[in-house]
């Protein structure tokens, strides 16, 4: 498969409210790279499945949502990172639209309803194959319409799925995007997508299944694209997205989470990773960006590193702001991952 394409690339992994989304925002502006953002997790269950498939079966799969995800993918649940309701005369209802229409086309172009249907014309003509060499050939195809050498995708929580894609991509590399978990925790409390993980993933424990574990993660294992299509028709997803998660299980599901990533990124070879982090980044944004640039290989571009010193800002720790007792607690909960991701160099 690695002769078939000529695109370099690379994942940029993260254990979801990390600052991905600024890392989307400031690759897209380099010249040379391909920013594809969320367009694994807006593939949810079904990204990485095994077995082939026709192209006119995995565009019903790009051009489909299921049910969970139109709960999950929408203007209401993630307004940052959704990003097609800011579309000027858009063609589909934002609460119902395209999964690759949800962010990843808007990212990329100023017209993604055009591009949305120059895609559809040719991923249906693509032969049978496998979900990765459908996502390999439509990658291929959107690096040349747009002229650029290297892609990187980057969605939220896919640090649990670092071992499928490093399987699935053997030439990409990894760039792995810590935060402190105390923070991070608060942030999944709150965000929408993450709290159905929280819900998931504590259901599935109670069965004794590890739904981070690498040989069943989410995006390759059949049996959770099966659980999706049968949730999204049964389950009340709206309570489940509206319904707080404890802090303990946020900060237990962040913890399983985290430390299962950190394990399956630091089994990859060393030339294929490099670890980032938000507070660093925060703190010395051209440091940090010329060492992502150096590890993806791209040309040096001083207007791109500008424009990226100055897009990352500031954010007061959330879980400083908490009173003394609190803080306690949410640092008992979460040490012995942090200690892993400390650990991680």
């Amino acid at each position: 498969m690695a002769g078939r394409y000529s695109m370099k690339g690379a994942f940029l992994v993260n254990a979801s409210r990390s600052g991905s989304t600024m890392m989307s925002t400031i690759l897209r502006q380099h010249p040379d790279v391909l920013s594809l953002s969320e367009l694994m997790a807006t593939q949810g269950t079904r990204a990485l499945l095994p077995g082939q498939i026709s192209g006119q079966a995995f565009w019903r799969q790009l051009a489909k949502p299921t049910a969970l995800m139109r709960h999950l993918a929408n203007p209401a649940s993630a307004p940052d990172e959704f990003l097609y309701h800011t579309v000027q005369n858009r063609r589909f209802d934002p609460f119902n639209c395209p999964p690759i229409l949800a962010v990843t086309l808007p990212h990329l172009f100023p017209t993604p309803d055009t591009e949305f249907d120059e895609l559809a014309h040719q991923v249906r003509r693509f032969s049978r194959q496998t979900r990765v060499d459908h996502l390999h050939a439509m990658i291929e195809f959107l690096g040349t319409k747009t002229g650029q050498s290297f892609w990187v995708e980057r969605s939220g929580g896919t640090l649990m799925a670092t071992s499928a894609l490093a399987k699935a991509f053997p030439n990409a590399k990894f760039a792995v995007l810590l935060r402190d978990g105390r923070d991070v925790t608060l942030s999944m409390q709150s965000y929408k997508p993450a709290r159905f993980v929280i819900w998931f993933w504590r259901l599935a424990s109670r069965f004794g299944i590890d739904v981070f574990k690498p040989d069943a993660s989410i995006g390759s294992a059949r049996w959770i694209a099966l659980t999706e299509q049968l949730s999204g028709q049964i389950l009340p997803i709206e309570r489940i997205l509206n319904a707080k998660p404890s802090i303990q299980d946020a900060a237990a599901c962040w913890s399983a989470l985290t430390q299962s990533g950190i394990a399956q990124f630091s089994a990859l070879p060393a030339h294929r990773r490099l670890v980032l982090r938000y507070e660093s980044i925060v703190a010395a944004p051209k440091v940090e960006l010329t060492r992502l640039s150096h590890f993806l290989e791209l040309p040096d571009d001083k207007e791109w590193l500008e424009y990226g010193a100055n897009v990352p800002r500031m954010v007061p720790s959330r879980y400083k702001a908490l009173p003394v007792q609190e803080q306690r607690k949410l640092e008992t909960l979460t040490a012995a991952a942090r200690a892993v991701s400390d650990q991680l160099a």
